[in-house]
């Protein structure tokens, strides 16, 4: 528990210092903020209501790059000030700086959607789904946010790389949202599945249209689906970043 406790705090602090990490915060907050009060409005915003299920879709779907990215910037910080050197040489082991921060970064994500969806519907109340089929969309979406998280240092060296590939793993998770905007007969519509969201999205529209057992097997395609990123990931990492097996 200590040597999880220090890491937590170590990271903590780091968003503190890092305006990037800090503003990805606030603006997360800021955002759900604002469609909250609009909720409150929504008699004088006619049509709006009609949207909200996709804001929401936005939302949801939006966090693993968003978060992953706040994430993956600290540890990116970490090669560029040298603070990972000093790592090396304390008494707590790589796997373990990478098991605490692929649980943190699952909670949070298994956290966040939930108290921010509920927030903002409490004043709109246009998205009636049971907390069951809630969790069955925000389980895959928190194995995706440190596979995310871990993607970035293993595959950008500085904030700059770190930067690109957040607008690359932006682009993927958001773009099977035109999957609302296409019947759903479309020839292309498989392909929206080669983003790990575009399970996701799937399984929320399934339980939009009150079809539960076609919601949650698509919600099980995303869970595996992250699941297998996420241990793909985890290996490069450890080679590339931590190095533990070489």
């Amino acid at each position: 528990m200590g040597a999880a406790a220090s890491i937590i705090k170590l990271d903590l602090r780091g968003v503190r210092r890092d305006h990037v990490a800090l503003a990805t915060v606030l603006l997360s907050i800021i955002g759900v903020a604002g469609i909250t009060v609009l909720g409150a409005f929504q008699q004088r915003l006619p049509g709006w209501p009609a949207w909200f299920p996709f804001i929401v879709a936005v939302s949801l779907v939006g966090g693993p790059a968003g978060f992953g990215f706040l994430f993956g910037l600290l540890m990116v910080e970490e090669g560029d000030t040298g603070v990972r050197d000093a790592l090396a040489v304390t008494p707590i082991p790589p796997r373990v700086f990478l098991l605490v921060r692929t649980v943190v970064a699952t909670v949070w994500m298994a956290v966040w959607p939930l108290a921010s969806v509920y927030l903002m519907n409490w004043t709109w109340r246009a998205v009636d789904l049971s907390l069951a089929h809630w969790l069955a969309l925000v389980i895959p979406l928190a194995l995706l946010t440190p596979a995310f998280a871990l993607l970035i240092p293993a595959l950008a060296p500085d904030k700059v790389g770190a930067l690109a590939v957040f607008k690359g793993l932006s682009f993927v998770t958001l773009f099977p949202l035109v999957r609302f905007f296409i019947p759903v007969d479309t020839v292309y519509r498989p392909i929206l599945l080669a983003s790990p969201t575009g399970w996701i999205i799937e399984a929320y529209l399934a339980f939009l249209n009150d079809i539960p057992a076609s919601g949650l097997r698509w919600s099980l395609g995303a869970v595996v689906y992250a699941m297998t990123l996420l241990v793909i990931v985890v290996h490069r990492f450890q080679r590339k970043v931590y190095r533990t097996y070489q």
